[in-house]
């Protein structure tokens, strides 16, 4: 897949703090079954489709839209968290507080890795599991 550039790249940053908020403050909490998905929604991204993406190509990949920049960000979140062994405390102000440094970074570099914006971020709210 070819990424082309735009010049008009930037993150909102209502996105990012929406997403983690919404998105990894959750991530630990179980689910019975997954939400119903619309029949014209578009698959969600695997892990190795999503692992390469800068910020700005994961919001295009999303096509600017809320709900599958979250599965985005809830894929490398898990990813971050799996391999560290950790865990997010599932309190909205951690995912809040997640999410603002998320914005920031990808606001300030548009071309930064976001598995490597989200995977700093999980580190710095999460726990090692058993804690």
């Amino acid at each position: 897949m070819m990424y082309t550039r735009s010049r008009k790249r930037r993150l909102p940053k209502s996105v990012a703090i929406v997403v983690l908020a919404a998105g990894v403050a959750s991530s630990g909490a179980a689910q019975s079954h997954p939400p119903a998905r619309p029949a014209n929604a578009a698959r969600p991204l695997t892990a190795d489709q999503a692992l390469p993406l800068t910020c700005a190509q994961a919001w295009a990949t999303s096509h600017k839209r809320y709900p599958e920049m979250l599965a985005i960000v809830t894929t490398l979140a898990k990813i971050s968290l799996a391999n560290r062994d950790l865990t997010v405390p599932n309190r909205r102000d951690v995912g809040i507080d997640a999410g603002k440094g998320i914005a920031e970074d990808c606001k300030a570099d548009p071309d930064a890795l976001l598995f490597a914006v989200v995977d700093r971020h999980v580190r710095r709210v999460a726990q090692v599991k058993g804690r």
